[in-house]
C-alpha cells in the first residue's frame, strides 16, 4: 500500500505544529475518510478538493480513500489544509509546506489563518512553500523564503508560479494629530507614555479629551519594524498596515479581551505592539480586570481549555480612561458631584487595586490646561525608543517600561541623593514596592525625553506627581 505524504501547519495559540497528510486509497466501496481529530472545516474539504480536481479534468481515485492528520492528538481546523491534500492526489508527495483555500472551480486563495501559518512556519525554519498568491509586503517580509505561488489548480499541473500581487496603498502612520489635543499637560504625558512603553491611566471629567488623546497616541510612534509586522502576522493573520490601535469597549467579554481556550485571539493580542484603549475603565468587567493583571506583567496571554494550553502574545501600550464618579463631576471647577459618597468611594475603588497599581502613569486632564503647541512629537519619542534601546538590549529590553522589578535598581542608575529622595517619598506616602519601581521607569524616560543622561530632582519630582491622582481624588470625597 502505497502512502503519499505532504506538509501542512495550524497554530495553537502562539505554536507552531507541522502537520504530516498522508493520503492512501485501496480497493473497497466509494469512501473517503479523514482522520485526526479534524474540524467540521477539515470535513468540508473533501468537496472542495473533489470539485478542484474536476476543473482540471481529474477525479478522486476510485475505492477507499484515507487521509490521515498527524499529530493526531491535537485538533484541526480551518480550510487552508485544502490546496495541501489536494496536492497529494494530484502531484503525489512534497517536502515543501502546503498551505491554502481551494474553491470549487478551482481557484486558490489566501485566509487570514494561511497567512498566520505561514509566517509562523517561517519564524520556526520553514523556508519551502507552495501557497496562494502573496502580495510583495508581504513577501518582504521573508526574504529567505522560497515561494511558489498559484492563483488556480492548473498552475501545479503547468509548473507556472505568479506574480506577487501589488501592495495596497500604505496608510500614513500619524492619521491624528496629538496638537489637535488642547492642553500641555495631557500632551505631556502623551509623549512619556509613548516615548517608555508606559502604561498610561486618564482621569477627567466628561469631554476634557480623555478618548481624544488615546486615539492619538499610536500617531506619534515610530513606525513597525518588518520583524514586528512578521510578529504580528504569524499572532493574528493580517498584515499590519501600521501599528494596531484597539480601541475595546467595557461590556466586553473575556472570550472577546482575552481570547477563547479554543483557539481565537482576542483584542489583547490583536493589540500586540500597539496600543489597547479601554474606555470607561471601572465599568470592565471584575474578571476582565483582575485577568489584566497577568498580562500587564507578563505580556502573554494563557489559556487552558481541558488538558490543552494556549499562550498569546499581549505586549501591548494600555491606554485606560476614567471620570472621576459615576456622574463624572467629581472635581470640576464648576458643577457638582451628585453622587453618594459611598458610590463614589466604591466606583474609585475599582480603580485603586492592584490593576492601577500596574499602570505606570496616573493624569489628571483638566478642561482649563494651558496649550502649547508640540512640534516633532514623533521624532522625540523616535529618539528615546533608540536610545532605551541601545542601552538594554543585550538585556533584552528596549523600553523603560518593560525592565522587569528585580532588574529596576540594577539598570537605571541614580546619585544617592536621588535615590535617598526616592526612598523617603516612598516611605512618607506609603507607596508600594512596585509602585517605587515604577517611578524609577518613569524617572528614567522623563531624563531621556527631555535630552539628560542623568535623572535630576525635578525628573524625580515629575514621576512622583504621576503617582498622586488617586489619593487626590478620595480626599475630595465628602
Amino acid at each position: 500500500m502505497d502512502v503519499v505524504t505532504v506538509w501542512s501547519g495550524l497554530t495553537y495559540g502562539n505554536a507552531f505544529i507541522p502537520v504530516e497528510i498522508q493520503v492512501t486509497y485501496g480497493a473497497g466501496l466509494p469512501a473517503f475518510h479523514m482522520v485526526g481529530m479534524v474540524s467540521e472545516s477539515v470535513e468540508e474539504s473533501k468537496e472542495r478538493v473533489r470539485y478542484a480536481l474536476k476543473s482540471v479534468g481529474k477525479t478522486l481515485p476510485q475505492g477507499r480513500v484515507m487521509v490521515a492528520f498527524l499529530p493526531s492528538e491535537v485538533s484541526k481546523s480551518g480550510a487552508h489544509f485544502d490546496l495541501a491534500v489536494l496536492y497529494a492526489f494530484l502531484k503525489g508527495s512534497s517536502e515543501r509546506f502546503i498551505v491554502g483555500e481551494v474553491g470549487l472551480d478551482g481557484t486558490v486563495r489566501i485566509t487570514p489563518q494561511s497567512l498566520k501559518v505561514i509566517a509562523s512556519a517561517y519564524l520556526n525554519g520553514k523556508r519551502s512553500f507552495i501557497c496562494p498568491t502573496l502580495t510583495s509586503d508581504i513577501l518582504e517580509l521573508m526574504p529567505e523564503a522560497d515561494f511558489f505561488m498559484i492563483d488556480k489548480v492548473s498552475q501545479l499541473m503547468d509548473g507556472e508560479t505568479s506574480k506577487p500581487l501589488p501592495s495596497p496603498n500604505k496608510v500614513a502612520q500619524a492619521k491624528y494629530d496629538l496638537n489637535e489635543v488642547k492642553g500641555s499637560g495631557i500632551k505631556r504625558v502623551a509623549l512619556i507614555a509613548a516615548a517608555g512603553w508606559h502604561h498610561m491611566l486618564l482621569l477627567g471629567n466628561p469631554g476634557v479629551g480623555k478618548t481624544m488623546v488615546a486615539e492619538r497616541l499610536v500617531g506619534i510612534m515610530p513606525e513597525m519594524s518588518q520583524e514586528e509586522k512578521l510578529d504580528l502576522l504569524s499572532t493574528t493573520g493580517s498584515f499590519p498596515v501600521q501599528r494596531p490601535s484597539r480601541f475595546t469597549s467595557w461590556n466586553s467579554t473575556p472570550a472577546g479581551f482575552f481570547g477563547s481556550a479554543k483557539g481565537s485571539p482576542g483584542e489583547a493580542t490583536f493589540s500586540h505592539r500597539g496600543i489597547l484603549i479601554m474606555d470607561e475603565f471601572p465599568q470592565y468587567r471584575k474578571d476582565i480586570l483582575e485577568g489584566l493583571r497577568t498580562v500587564l506583567d507578563t505580556g502573554t496571554i494563557v489559556a487552558s481549555y481541558g488538558n490543552q494550553r494556549l499562550t498569546w502574545p499581549a505586549d501591548f501600550l494600555l491606554v485606560a480612561t476614567s471620570n472621576p464618579c459615576p456622574c463624572g463631576y467629581l472635581g470640576h471647577p464648576k458643577k457638582v458631584c451628585k453622587d453618594a459618597p459611598s458610590s463614589v468611594l466604591r466606583y474609585l475603588g475599582r480603580l485603586s487595586g492592584p490593576v492601577a497599581d500596574r499602570i505606570d502613569l496616573h493624569y489628571w486632564v483638566k478642561s482649563d490646561e494651558t496649550d502649547r503647541y508640540v512640534e516633532g512629537a514623533c521624532d522625540k519619542v523616535k529618539a528615546v525608543w533608540e536610545k532605551q534601546y541601545e542601552r538594554w538590549h543585550k538585556e533584552g529590553i528596549d523600553h523603560a517600561g518593560k525592565i522587569p522589578g528585580e532588574h529596576v535598581d540594577d539598570l537605571i542608575c541614580v546619585s544617592s541623593s536621588i535615590k535617598s529622595m526616592l526612598n523617603d517619598s516612598v516611605e512618607k506616602s506609603g507607596l508600594s514596592r512596585r509602585e517605587r519601581h515604577k517611578i524609577l521607569r518613569l524617572s528614567r524616560t522623563i531624563a531621556d525625553l527631555d535630552g539628560e543622561e542623568d535623572i535630576s530632582v525635578a525628573h524625580l519630582a515629575e514621576a512622583l506627581s504621576y503617582r498622586q491622582v488617586l489619593p487626590w481624588l478620595k480626599s475630595l470625597v465628602p
